[in-house]
């Protein structure tokens, strides 16, 4: 996207054809249907600026428009400075209590930009300025302020604003503590649904709902955000995760009294057993990885009672045979009759990350990508070398994922091992910064281009493929891969790389 003069834009508006002027506009990214009333707010503005100061530099360098990919976010006006960021809101009429959530929501997503943030919002039919000051209030000033600021303005030349803001910046995790502080917003997708699901009224049949969506939708963070809003109300909910409790999950129920049960500590007769029929809202995070028996028994005892339940999951997840065979989300989906929802666009990931790890698994997804400045990798022939190189690549803070035969490192981040039953560290929703992965000799391509291992699959109890795909899937900024005595995976990869 590229900035534009408002006063030309006002001008190609008001001269040229329709078909024209959305040709003028798309040179700078503007959106061709942007609205006629967009551009009349504009010019009330620019009016109110020349009746106090016609300089022409304060109308020069605006983003019309710009929408933060992945997210949805968008803002009217945005002017970037090395030392400040404006961004201006235009109304025809609003409250003051939709200003100040529009503004406040704003600044979040602009702080991370490390300059002074200055967002304000015109009215057009009251010729009223207002702009955010403290954290979470709004005052009414006069226009003068808003010229000072952008006369301030040492402008900055930005080659890609999409590169800037980089959507990870903003979808967290809910096992941190800005989940905990409410320092996030939903992407619309999400709000949508989460809107929807809160709203669907109780009747008297059970409503089931489910969540699914692949890594880096934001479903985990969707559904705890809705176990959340909730809480808030007073009604008992119960979250069960249907894997490893990680450490985010465990403080959450240790330092903050959430509600989260491993859905292991179900069991006949005891007290989870016992006191389900007082919750308002049960949530079976990550349920394709159910059994089969404890689902039977759950949902019967949810459609007697009548609870809420929300089932959230990824179906592509399943990580051994046996969840492979209990499908549940297929059960989920023909037995139940849930509202479904389905997350589908990537917010989490690093987009060239994300295209890349398709490919390697699948050398037929094909990706329009320039480069991939974020993967890197390395190759050795010998175990040694291999062992060395890792172990370094561990001190400086990589986590190194090591799904062979035998562990390359003697504390591999998740510990699993081929002849005994893995011990998977990292749970639901986590994102890692910086991964490794290991491609030794037993990884090949199949004749469907698909990425595949051994024979030594049939000896573990979780696929080395599925667990591979799981973990890096989950990487936010590099991935580095090293390949251990496989000349040929190391062909295909540069290809990919190429």
């Amino acid at each position: 996207m590229k900035t534009i003069n408002l006063v030309s834009l006002i001008s190609a508006k008001e001269d040229l054809d329709a078909i024209n002027f959305a040709k003028y506009i798309e040179q700078f990214g503007i959106n061709p249907r942007i609205r006629t009333s967009e551009i009349k707010d504009i010019k009330a503005l620019v009016g109110e600026f020349r009746k106090r100061d016609d300089k022409f530099d304060i109308f020069n360098d605006y983003y019309v428009g710009f929408m933060i990919k992945q997210i949805g976010k968008e803002f009217d006006l945005l002017r970037i400075g090395k030392n400040s960021i404006i961004n201006i809101e235009l109304k025809l009429i609003s409250t003051e209590e939709k200003i100040k959530k529009q503004l406040v929501q704003n600044r979040h997503y602009l702080k991370f930009l490390d300059v002074d943030v200055f967002n304000f919002t015109y009215i057009s039919s009251t010729q009223k300025l207002y702009c955010l000051v403290g954290p979470d209030s709004i005052e009414e000033i006069g226009f003068e302020i808003l010229i000072e600021k952008l006369k301030e303005q040492k402008i900055k030349e930005i080659e890609d604003l999409n590169e800037v803001f980089d959507p990870t910046h903003y979808l967290i995790s809910p096992f941190t503590e800005a989940f905990i502080e409410d320092k996030y917003f939903l992407s619309a997708q999400q709000n949508t649904y989460k809107r929807d699901i809160i709203n669907l009224t109780p009747t008297d049949q059970t409503i089931f709902v489910s969540i699914k969506g692949g890594t880096g939708t934001g479903k985990t963070l969707l559904t705890y955000d809705i176990a959340k809003e909730y809480m808030r109300q007073s009604k008992k909910v119960l979250i069960f995760n249907c894997g490893k409790l990680n450490d985010g999950h465990e403080r959450l129920k240790t330092q903050y009294y959430w509600p989260i049960e491993a859905i292991s500590n179900f069991n006949e007769g005891n007290s989870l057993e016992m006191d389900i029929q007082q919750y308002e809202l049960i949530i079976f995070d990550e349920a394709q990885r159910m059994y089969k028996n404890k689902f039977l028994k759950l949902t019967n005892m949810i459609k007697q009672f009548k609870i809420k339940c929300i089932f959230s999951y990824d179906p592509d997840q399943c990580l051994t045979e046996l969840e492979i065979e209990n499908n549940i989300p297929k059960l989920i989906e023909e037995n139940l009759n849930p509202h479904q929802y389905e997350l589908t666009t990537i917010i989490r990931h690093n987009k060239e990350i994300h295209a890349f790890i398709n490919n390697l698994f699948d050398l037929s997804k094909h990706a329009n990508v320039d480069n991939y400045s974020d993967v890197s990798i390395q190759y050795f022939s010998s175990k040694s070398a291999t062992t060395s190189y890792l172990q370094l690549l561990q001190q400086e803070g990589w986590k190194v994922i090591d799904y062979t035969e035998e562990q390359y490192i003697e504390n591999p981040d998740n510990d699993h091992k081929i002849t005994a039953r893995a011990k998977y560290q990292y749970g639901t929703g986590q994102e890692l910064d910086h991964v490794v992965a290991v491609i030794d000799e037993y990884f090949y391509y199949k004749r469907n281009h698909k990425l595949a291992t051994n024979d030594i699959e049939k000896q573990t109890f979780y696929q080395p493929i599925k667990m591979l795909y799981q973990n890096i899937s989950r990487t936010k900024k590099k991935l580095h891969i090293v390949v251990h005595n496989n000349s040929d995976v190391l062909d295909k990869i540069l290809k990919i790389l190429n």
